[in-house]
């Protein structure tokens, strides 16, 4: 199983960026992701959401008003799937994300079928994180930011995102501090989950801090840790690798995203006003990903866990 998992995480980190873009640091990413896990990022992940029915609340979103009104499509997408493939094995699922993001999620969860609840966050209210936290068995951040050493939120350019959304690094930090797992899902390094590996990254690549870009100098790389930190080339892909192992991990294959469902949620997206994070428009693309390449990524990643499922055969020639 680590083999295909493995194969997995290679083909959710491919990058795909369009000249004109930072390129070369996703390889870069990726490999310090995997080199502080002692197995597939995606089967760690798997592995710890293969457990008894609990109650998993998962943080996404991204709204910036003038450029996405309600939102970016990384993270929603991964964050809607996940959820109807959790509710299938027993888990209750609850979404938290800012007012702004509610409405496309709720549309993406009814698209999808799935019975998670929804949370608005309420900006500065730590009540209200610990509320969720004592809710919840287990945390998952997909695309969510996390601060900097001086706990400010910032986009992979460096601009402030600090007025736009509510930190939930309290949540997440607590949420350790207590006990509970905590998976993280990201593409960037800004996001929560990449404390774990903050000082890798700041050897490995520091130019991509964007300390001079930032106005407080701390740079974009979160410090808020999780357990377990999976890597994609977005992280919706991330997402959907996740899930791949985890129907390998329990030889259920209807469980792996549905990699036409994947085309479909672009459009769904565009029609719920979601914009794509890589170029700003709102079209079917994902991190300037467009939707049908997303969804051969889907295809693939569904494919290397059916054929580890398969039956072997032995070749009659």
């Amino acid at each position: 199983m680590h083999i295909a998992a493995d194969a997995i995480d290679r083909v959710i980190s491919v990058e795909m960026r369009r000249r004109g873009r930072e390129r070369g640091f996703k390889a870069a990413l990726a490999a310090v992701c995997r080199e502080a896990e002692d197995r597939p990022l995606v089967l760690a992940a798997a592995e710890a959401l293969d457990r008894e029915p609990a109650r998993i609340t998962i943080v996404t979103g991204a709204a910036l008003p003038d450029h996405m009104p309600v939102g970016e499509n990384d993270g929603p997408f991964g964050a809607a799937v996940l959820a109807q493939k959790l509710e299938k094995i027993g888990h209750t699922v609850t979404i938290c994300s800012d007012a702004e993001c509610i409405p496309p999620i709720v549309g993406l969860l009814k698209f999808l079928g799935a019975n998670a609840s929804v949370l608005t966050l309420r900006k500065g209210d730590t009540a209200q994180q610990d509320e969720i936290l004592e809710q919840s068995d287990m945390l998952i951040a997909i695309e969510r930011l996390g601060g900097n050493p001086n706990g400010h939120l910032h986009g992979i350019s460096g601009a402030v995102r600090d007025p736009y959304r509510t930190n939930v690094d309290y949540l997440f930090n607590q949420a350790r501090e207590r006990g509970k797992r905590t998976i993280a899902i990201g593409d960037g390094g800004n996001e929560i989950g990449f404390g774990k590996v903050r000082d890798a990254l700041m050897a490995a690549i520091p130019g991509h801090n964007q300390e001079q870009r930032t106005p407080c100098g701390g740079g974009i790389f979160s410090t808020v840790a999780t357990d377990i930190l999976v890597f994609g080339t977005s992280s919706n892909i991330g997402a959907y690798g996740v899930l791949a192992a985890l129907a390998m991990v329990r030889g259920d294959t209807s469980l792996c995203h549905d990699p036409d469902i994947e085309e479909q949620l672009h459009y769904v997206g565009v029609g719920l006003g979601l914009t794509d994070g890589g170029g700003g428009g709102v079209v079917p693309v994902c991190d300037g990903i467009p939707a049908d390449c997303n969804a051969a990524i889907v295809r693939l990643i569904e494919n290397i866990a059916i054929r580890y499922l398969d039956e072997p055969k032995v070749r009659p020639f």
